[in-house]
């Protein structure tokens, strides 16, 4: 049967995409994973981040599939900076097959402690250094701003979702039109890092924002999913020789290692593609079993 057939239920050939936050980190997985499979894919990413060497590293490695890249930067923190991405896409593109809303940040209190063993005056004293503008920060970029992407471009996802296809088909058939927005396995579960509050708080709303998004949407069969990573190498979760942050967790863990650019990028290329076009409003986790292990206690 053609319609199971991997190339068919997997591919993104000649498909539009955005990936915010993509010149580094989860990003740059998701984006390696669509231009190796013959997407055109549009990255951006602070103007202080290496957006051009990025985009040289994935056009080398689209030659043989056709996917391409290209780059330029922006600032995802503000409703003007959200308004100039969109603008950016609308001006070259008729429609926009796949949105992916990666950029997030991470503040960390200025005085951190251990949680599970700091005196009472210590945790009060850590919890209470937190700024409450690095709480706003947090949450205009890690949940806001994917509220506002998403409907800013919602006109080219509805373009991409109506595409007349082969077979009297229509883009949303096989899978087109289709928001990814990464989230954190931190919002599933009761971690006792202080650095993590609002980062895990933000991301936790930003699972509730998939399922409103995705109900908004659903007339036209616009799907919003996220994915929910756990410990993957990025500029945030530094993992390797040096600052390796996570190596005594990685033994408690069912997978015993961090993510890879195979599991972000399959896992993204399953939700944007055919084989994904039946699911909707769905947080997926991809965190090596964390979730299941993670009870509060480390």
């Amino acid at each position: 049967m053609a319609e199971a057939d991997i190339l068919t239920l997997f591919g993104v050939k000649g498909r539009v995409a955005l990936v915010t936050g993509g010149s580094s980190g989860i990003g740059l997985m998701i984006a390696t994973g669509l231009v190796c499979n013959g997407a055109k894919v549009y990255i951006t990413a602070l103007a202080s981040d290496e957006i051009q060497e990025a985009v040289d590293s994935l056009n080398a490695l689209g030659a043989k599939s056709g996917g391409t890249a290209e780059g330029f930067s922006s600032d995802v923190s503000t409703k003007e900076g959200i308004d100039s991405i969109a603008k950016y896409i609308q001006q070259r593109e008729t429609h926009l097959d796949i949105l992916i809303s990666n950029a997030g940040i991470r503040r960390d209190p200025p005085r951190a402690c251990n949680v599970l063993t700091a005196s009472l005056d210590d945790l009060q004293s850590s919890l209470w250094s937190s700024d409450p503008l690095d709480w706003d920060a947090t949450f205009k970029v890690n949940t806001t701003a994917h509220y506002f992407l998403s409907v800013a471009l919602l006109k080219h996802l509805v373009a991409a979702a109506d595409l007349d296809l082969p077979g009297e088909l229509k883009g949303r058939d096989v899978g087109r039109g289709v928001i990814v927005i990464t989230s954190s396995c931190a919002s599933m579960h009761n971690c006792t890092n202080v650095d993590l509050t609002s980062y895990a708080a933000s991301k936790a709303a930003t699972d509730h924002l998939v399922a409103m998004l995705a109900s908004k949407f659903a007339r036209w069969y616009v799907r919003v999913n996220s994915i929910n990573p756990g410990f993957v190498p990025s500029n945030m979760n530094p993992i390797g020789e040096e600052g390796n942050m996570f190596t005594s967790l990685f033994e408690k863990m069912p997978a015993k290692r961090a993510g890879k650019v195979e599991d972000i990028a399959g896992t993204v290329l399953y939700l944007c593609s055919q084989a994904g076009a039946y699911v909707d409003g769905r947080c997926l986790c991809v965190d090596g079993g964390r979730v299941l292990l993670a009870n509060g206690q480390e």
